[in-house]
């Protein structure tokens, strides 16, 4: 704006100095001879500065304007910035007021949400406590509930192995604590007092004994009227009111899950001495409780009674086979048709062999005799005659005898291909039914323990007899898989090395004919 200014007043200025210079000039142009004189010039040099101090006059007054102009502009935007400071330091106190007064809420709710938060942390701390010990306390409940629980049921597995007598009703008390302790909410107080209910009665039933009438099966005559008498759980003994028949119940040994048996099979004099015993018992009465009756038995039955008190008789070598056959089970069966099978083989193979592998020393003093005299053809037949291995391949050479050595040589090394499967056919077979033997043997094994497992598991494991004779029983078949496998190897190994002798002479005898016939052809 102030450069436009100056430029108008300069343009002014030459304006009023061309005016002047015309005003002067026209008396010159009238007289055409008339010069300005010095005073003019003054003059018009005076009239020239004060245009120009007039025109320098305006262009300050221009100038201060634009100055003064710009000056209000200034004073304006530095009154709006201060205004606007001004504006802004009101909001910032107002700010920091607001935020001074925020942070003290803030620390007062700080404060507060530590509290409660403490507050909280031990509520939890004593809720968790408390979790901690009910659920220690379910814990330890649960696991008296299932240590009951176990020997209830181990208890009841035992039942059916244990002492006969009274064993049903055993049977419905340990089944009932068994349900109360598998209830959803378990009564384990419930649980534990039938459990101990029924072992005292157990406990009391071995330290007492009773006799009387009852009804029983004696042998295979069933409801029998017989007189019992019990002595703990040690003897119970019955007899026959009709007939007098005398039965005991015995320990047992044998796989089939009986502890106790009845057995009536008994010698003349223990059938006696528990007759009289029980005789005694019936007459004594309740009158003298005190009184002695002598029982005829091995009370504590550590023994093998049943095999020492019944009627034993001798058994013949066919008996006991038979016994020890069913002993092992049904893999017995298998285990006789591998050693039957195997004992086939090695018969046919020891006849093929002594058949085919023959050497004869006449036999071969005669073919050597017309290989000599150049019979070949007749010697070729004499060996087809004889039809054995060595036979064949001597064939092989003398066939080709007319020929080269090198095509007697190929024909020879095709019979040898062609007889020596023929000599060890079946061995590996042989060697299979070896091997096989005591696997079926272990096979019966793994068979007769899981059997015994499930009858311990059945009545569990009161007589050690029952567990020795389940094993006993169970390795019967390995025993017999061995018996078989020993020598059926050892024959397999005979035979093995009767065909190694047998394939080394063919190769013997082959090579000395190829060099009795071709040796003199070559020297020739």
């Amino acid at each position: 704006m102030s450069k436009g200014v100056v430029k108008g007043s300069r343009l002014a200025l030459v304006a009023l100095l061309f005016c002047a210079a015309s005003a002067f000039a026209w008396p010159w142009s009238e007289s055409g001879e008339k010069k300005p004189t010095a005073e003019d010039q003054v003059r018009i040099k005076d009239s020239l500065e004060s245009v120009e101090v007039r025109n320098l006059q305006r262009e300050v007054e221009a100038l201060t304007r634009i100055r003064l102009q710009k000056a209000d502009s200034l004073e304006k935007l530095e009154a709006e910035h201060w205004r606007k400071r001004y504006a802004e330091s009101q909001l910032t106190e107002e700010h920091q007021a607001e935020s001074r007064e925020l942070d003290g809420r803030y620390s007062k709710l700080s404060t507060d949400l530590g509290r409660v938060s403490e507050e909280v942390m031990a509520s939890k701390n004593v809720t968790g406590e408390a979790e901690e010990d009910a659920k220690s306390e379910e814990s330890a409940y649960d696991a008296l509930n299932t240590q009951v629980k176990l020997s209830i049921d181990k208890t009841l597995g035992d039942v059916t192995g244990d002492y006969p007598v009274g064993m049903d009703g055993r049977l419905l008390r340990l089944r009932e604590a068994s349900n109360e302790a598998e209830k959803n909410i378990p009564n384990t107080l419930a649980a534990v007092q039938v459990y101990m209910k029924d072992l005292l009665i157990r406990h009391e039933m071995t330290y007492t004994q009773d006799f009387g009438k009852m009804l029983s099966q004696v042998g295979n005559r069933p409801d029998v009227s017989v007189n019992r008498l019990r002595l703990g759980t040690v003897f119970l003994g019955e007899v026959a009111v009709d007939n007098g028949d005398v039965q005991a119940l015995l320990r047992s040994g044998a796989l089939q899950g009986k502890i106790f048996e009845w057995n009536a099979n008994l010698p003349v004099e223990m059938s006696a001495g528990i007759r009289q015993a029980v005789t005694k018992a019936s007459s004594i009465g309740d009158s003298t409780q005190n009184a002695v009756v002598s029982v005829p038995l091995d009370v504590l039955q550590n023994k093998a009674i049943k095999n020492s008190i019944t009627d034993t008789k001798e058994l013949t070598w066919t008996e006991e086979l038979q016994a020890f056959f069913k002993k092992g089970g049904i893999v017995m069966y298998p285990l006789l048709l591998v050693a039957i099978f195997a004992l086939l083989l090695s018969l046919e193979r020891f006849l093929v062999l002594s058949y085919r592998g023959h050497i004869g020393k006449r036999f071969m003093k005669k073919l050597y005799a017309m290989v000599k005299e150049s019979r070949y053809e007749e010697a070729a037949n004499y060996c087809l005659k004889k039809g054995s291995s060595l036979a064949m391949v001597l064939f092989a050479v003398l066939n080709k005898a007319g020929d080269s050595r090198e095509a007697a040589e190929r024909s020879l090394h095709e019979s040898l291909l062609r007889e020596q499967p023929k000599l060890e056919r079946r061995m590996g077979l042989l060697a299979a039914m070896g091997s096989i033997a005591p696997l079926l043997g272990l096979l019966g094994t793994v068979t007769g323990i899981i059997t015994l497992f499930t009858v311990i598991t059945e009545v569990g494991t009161n007589d050690a007899r029952v567990l020795a004779g389940g094993i006993s029983e169970a390795l019967v078949t390995t025993e017999t898989g061995l018996i078989i496998a020993i020598p059926v190897m050892i024959l397999h190994g005979l035979l093995s090395e009767k065909i190694e002798k047998v394939t080394s002479e063919l190769y013997v005898q082959s090579t000395s004919l190829l060099n009795r016939i071709f040796g003199h052809e070559e020297k020739a």
